[in-house]
């Protein structure tokens, strides 16, 4: 009997080599969040550089700026930056040639430095106008269901960032103290804030809160199953 030979129609060929070769879908989401965060740090790049501020020091004078008595400890800044210790040192040590900021040392122990904000720091460690708008801007093409689904899928991934100790603590409602997620039947204001006592939605959910405070790691991992559950709270 002949041998019998199906050949491939040459699109069939090109569309298999192309599946083959496609890249996952979190590898073009990684690629896009890569892309605007060297949007960001470029443009932030050209404004301070000329200020004499680096990066890292912008993110010690907007940490210390987010603090409710706008001071931290230098073992505090370099743990909340993911920082070595003599790395964020010399960035402090940095801003106080400046006098951006202060250090004073424990009365009761000498070997605790606080680290604090001056007028003139408080000034400098100001958001930047421009980028953040213009991202703003961006953002708002999406629809009001995407930019909440937009936002969560951020908190997933700041999350995730935290948990490998890529990234430092951020300032969110999912590991806030005050944080009761699906506490009310409401499905516009399901999630309920115990600092201001009042329940709000999906969309009022913040990436970083000057009120916030951490949970303890039970309350914090128990919210998050909540969170993710989508389900009311019990008790």
């Amino acid at each position: 009997m002949a041998e019998l030979r199906v050949l491939n129609h040459p699109g069939q060929v090109a569309r298999k080599s192309a599946s083959k070769d496609r890249l996952p879908i979190t590898v073009h989401l990684a690629a896009g969040l890569e892309k605007i965060g060297l949007a960001m740090k470029s443009r932030s790049w050209r404004r301070e550089g000329r200020a004499g501020l680096g990066p890292l020091q912008r993110q010690v004078l907007a940490l210390l700026r987010a603090k409710p008595d706008q001071s931290a400890q230098v073992s505090a800044i370099a743990e909340e930056l993911v920082v070595r210790l003599p790395t964020a040192s010399e960035a402090v040590a940095t801003l106080e040639r400046k006098r951006l900021v202060k250090r004073r040392r424990s009365m009761r122990d000498g070997r605790i430095v606080t680290v604090e904000l001056t007028a003139k720091g408080a000034r400098a460690g100001a958001p930047v106008a421009g980028m953040p708008n213009q991202l703003a801007a961006a953002a708002g093409v999406l629809s009001s269901a995407e930019q909440v689904a937009f936002l969560k899928g951020l908190m997933k991934v700041i999350r995730a960032l935290q948990e490998q100790g890529e990234i430092s603590v951020a300032r969110m409602c999912v590991s806030c103290r005050y944080f009761r997620p699906h506490q009310h039947d409401d499905a516009a204001e399901p999630h309920h804030c115990d600092y201001v006592n009042a329940p709000f939605g999906d969309p009022a959910l913040r990436l970083e809160c000057a009120e916030y405070e951490p949970a303890s790691i039970s309350q914090a991992r128990e919210s998050w199953e909540r969170f993710n559950r989508g389900r009311k709270a019990v008790g």
